[in-house]
């Protein structure tokens, strides 16, 4: 692996990580402050680290992964913001990441 595609699969990772360490948080505070509804987080979270664990060892696959989730559900997310007439600002820092990653993950696959 060149350097490269090192240094996009470990900023992938790095964003993966963060994407757990996120969820993980409001679920945990959520539940710990006595709302159930916090467990509801920790699907995404295993989701999330799942792929964290596919990407460490096969980038491609995780990153393919990720674009065929996040393609459809980001255009799907901005066509909604766009119809209510909100801010392009919150779509994007929901769609970008997921994209990103993919796009890092999938280059760090190439050989």
């Amino acid at each position: 692996m060149d350097a490269g595609a090192r240094r996009a699969k470990f900023a992938a990772l790095v964003l993966l990580g963060l994407g757990v360490a996120f969820y993980l948080t409001f679920a945990i505070g959520e539940t710990a402050g006595g709302d159930i509804s916090g467990v509801q987080h920790f699907l995404p979270a295993a989701l999330l680290a799942v792929l964290l664990w596919v990407g460490w060892r096969r980038p491609r696959v995780a990153g393919a992964v990720l674009l065929v989730l996040a393609v459809p559900l980001a255009a799907a997310y901005l066509a909604f913001l766009a119809l209510r007439d909100l801010s392009l600002t919150s779509a994007l820092i929901v769609a970008l990441p997921p994209l990103v990653t993919g796009l890092l993950l999938v280059r760090a696959g190439r050989r």
